[in-house]
């Protein structure tokens, strides 16, 4: 049993320790995969994943640091993590091919829902 756990938290740290290089790689080829992108829209991909990604380290906080936020600073980083969505819906819907963007925002939606249902350890965030 205790294997078992020194694998998932190794597991874990190992996802956690990926440059942005790796994550941006990995995504791009995952949605080759699901979308069957050619490779001219699998390197654009791979290049909006890989700003993505490391706008996304740059701007990383830990909790204690998230915490000590006041409204304003928190009503800032949530409206320009909106602009940014935003941003990558519209340089998305260039890439793609008109089925292909539709079963991407499928995903996305699974996805959200998916991620929003549960906290990071896979509990439900509010239990009854």
């Amino acid at each position: 049993m205790s294997l078992l756990a020194v694998g998932i938290s190794q597991a874990q740290d190992a996802k956690r320790d990926r440059n942005p290089e790796q994550v941006a790689s990995i995504q791009s080829k995952k949605m080759t995969l699901a979308l069957d992108l050619d490779a001219k829209q699998q390197a654009r991909v791979e290049q909006l994943l890989l700003v993505n990604a490391k706008e996304r380290q740059t701007h990383k906080m830990n909790k204690k640091d998230r915490a000590q936020l006041n409204d304003l600073e928190k009503l800032t980083r949530m409206e320009t993590m909106l602009d940014k969505r935003i941003s990558v819906k519209r340089e998305m819907k260039s890439i793609l091919n008109a089925d292909q963007y539709k079963s991407w925002e499928k995903m996305m939606a699974k996805r959200a829902k998916i991620k929003g249902g549960k906290n990071r350890r896979g509990e439900r965030r509010n239990p009854r």
